[in-house]
């Protein structure tokens, strides 16, 4: 059963919802929070699969819940799908492209419509590894990556490819597949472009933990990461 938080201060807003998840066949079990304050102590002290966050709350905004989320090594990687009555373009962006989350719902909320949602969010989450594991941390609020607790120097395009590898370990991608991934099928880069990363990417891993080879080339192929 999917642990849910979810931090709204209407209930009103909160209970039809809650009882729309909680229904047997859904298999969601949701914690409610009214505030920010209280919705972040319960990410200290309880475990949750999900986060339902609405951006209006008494004490805070939720940007600075989702940023709390995101810089907290303990919660980095929480799915959070963001509940609100903003539908500003700028809003939207900056929630989705800012602050990195996994969604955005703008109200009135439609129950079966956030399931299938929350089911889409997860359903991915279970497809990709996680981010942390024993040497690589990605803060993605903070656009970077630890290794063997020390921070890599990257730049944005160096972080963005180091990351895509590491989310997906032990799978050979071609420079055109990479490229894609990475930046977007619209774009104007030749693939030496990934050469030149590979190689600046592979000298700061030698500079901060020598005796690692974790980027793997493959002759003809492409690029496959190790963990």
């Amino acid at each position: 059963m999917a642990q849910i938080l979810y931090i709204e201060d209407e209930l009103i807003i909160a209970e039809p919802i809650i009882f729309a998840l909680e229904e047997d066949t859904h298999s969601f079990n949701v914690t409610w929070k009214a505030t920010a304050t209280d919705g972040l102590v319960a990410l200290k002290s309880n475990k949750f699969d999900l986060v339902l966050l609405d951006l209006v709350l008494p004490d805070d905004s939720g940007f600075d819940v989702l940023r709390d989320i995101r810089s907290n090594p303990n919660t980095s990687n929480m799915p959070v799908i963001i509940t609100t009555s903003r539908t500003d373009e700028v809003d939207i962006v900056l929630g989705l492209e800012g602050y990195h989350a996994d969604d955005y719902v703008t109200k009135p909320l439609s129950p079966k419509e956030l399931i299938a949602r929350i089911r889409a969010v997860l359903r991915r989450l279970v497809k990709q590894p996680k981010e942390n594991n024993s040497k690589f941390i990605i803060n993605s609020a903070l656009a970077r990556i630890e290794y063997d607790g020390q921070t890599i120097p990257l730049t944005k395009a160096e972080y963005s490819l180091l990351k895509y590898l590491i989310n997906n370990p032990d799978q050979v991608f071609t420079k055109d597949e990479l490229l894609d991934a990475v930046w977007g099928q619209v774009h104007s880069s030749e693939p030496s472009t990934i050469t030149t990363h590979i190689k600046a990417i592979r000298q700061k891993l030698v500079e901060v933990n020598g005796d690692q080879e974790h980027i793997q080339t493959h002759r003809g192929l492409g690029y496959s990461f190790r963990l």
